[in-house]
């Protein structure tokens, strides 16, 4: 067992809140560079970036960073859940059907940043012709479980941050939505928010939610880990095996 620096919400140019600058290498030089050793690529309501993310980590070179492929789903409530997923197949079908219900993007929508599909080499291959910034048709508890069908991990997202959070949209911690963990953001690990979150009995973890390349990695958790990989992350977050996860 090894101890691995993880940031589990990373987003890349894909996002329409995000810089264009967090291309595919970018964001793993920049993860390498902050010395992590695991990210999860988690962009709002797709995973079209998430493989060429990981073609760039899987490349030749020392001190490559592992890539988990998710979605940040922004539920028909507005909560947003950090979605990770085994595999790129399975992510891409599962922003398959959120990216169904979403609307078009307009071009008067425009404004609100362009969303790059990109290649491994950082080239612009296309745009998201839906609008990654609405709600999707999922409510929380059918988000939730959906992930789950797929195989997925479901952590309820900067929980600590007034808007798009669980208790900002809702009002409190609905008891009856399976959660695999609770997100406090960088923010929160600065307060130490994340002590009143502790009673809800859930795994917490600290993710930067990095919409710049010089955010990724400014707050990150530790897991004890054979293999930095999402079936070890799965594992250590169930406390199964005999790992465990610490938080910093």
């Amino acid at each position: 067992m090894k101890r691995f620096a993880a940031d589990l919400h990373v987003h890349t140019a894909l996002s329409p809140c995000a810089d264009d600058a967090l291309t595919p290498p970018a964001v793993v030089l920049a993860a390498m560079d902050a010395g992590l050793d695991l990210i999860a690529i988690c962009d709002h309501n797709t995973a079209g970036n998430a493989a060429a993310v990981q073609e760039v980590a899987d490349g030749p070179g020392e001190g490559r960073v592992a890539v988990i492929p998710g979605i940040e789903i922004t539920t028909a409530e507005e909560v947003h859940v950090v979605a990770l997923f085994p595999d790129t197949a399975t992510a891409a079908a599962a922003a398959a059907a959120v990216l169904a219900g979403l609307p078009s993007y307009e071009a008067g929508a425009r404004r609100l940043g362009r969303q790059l599909l990109m290649n491994g080499d950082g080239d612009i291959v296309g745009e998201e012709s839906k609008m990654l910034s609405a709600a999707s048709l999922f409510p929380l508890a059918q988000a939730v479980a959906y992930v789950h069908r797929c195989g997925g991990l479901a952590i309820a997202a900067h929980v600590d941050r007034p808007s798009f959070s669980v208790c900002g949209q809702l009002g409190f911690f609905p008891p009856d939505v399976r959660f695999d963990a609770i997100e406090i953001s960088a923010a929160g690990h600065d307060q130490g928010r994340d002590a009143e979150f502790r009673v809800l009995g859930l795994p917490l973890i600290f993710a930067s939610d990095s919409h710049s390349l010089d955010e990724i990695g400014a707050t990150r958790s530790y897991f004890e880990l054979e293999a930095p990989d999402f079936h070890g992350l799965a594992r250590a977050l169930r406390n199964a095996g005999g790992r465990t996860y610490g938080i910093a």
